[in-house]
């Protein structure tokens, strides 16, 4: 069964992470409505807390948002909950990956 509040799409985005300890430019590798995983891992961080904006597409107006770190592990990347992101910008995200692919039907990892 899914235990995942939202569908989530594998993707290649860029994203850069505001945090605590400065800003990362890097890569989205799965992003949902309610989050994202971010590879390589993000660095040390005293704060779990962190500012995103993530670009879906070169010259469009990225989506800003909070989240917080609930994870990160080496080889797989951080993983990103969202805190504070608006309904259009969840919309964006949904109808942005619907035109280009299903979402990844399976549950857990």
């Amino acid at each position: 069964a899914q235990r995942r509040r939202f569908p989530r799409y594998a993707c290649d985005l860029r994203v850069t992470a505001y945090m605590d300890t400065g800003v990362v430019q890097s890569r989205i590798s799965q992003v949902s409505r309610g989050g994202c995983l971010i590879f390589p891992l993000l660095p040390q961080y005293k704060s779990p807390e962190v500012k995103i904006s993530i670009a879906l597409t070169e010259g469009d107006n990225p989506i800003n948002c909070k989240g917080e770190i609930v994870y990160s592990v080496k080889d797989r990347g951080t993983g990103v909950a969202f805190t504070e992101i608006s309904i259009h910008n969840q919309d964006r995200i949904t109808e942005f990956f619907e035109k280009t692919q299903p979402a990844e039907k399976h549950a857990g990892s």
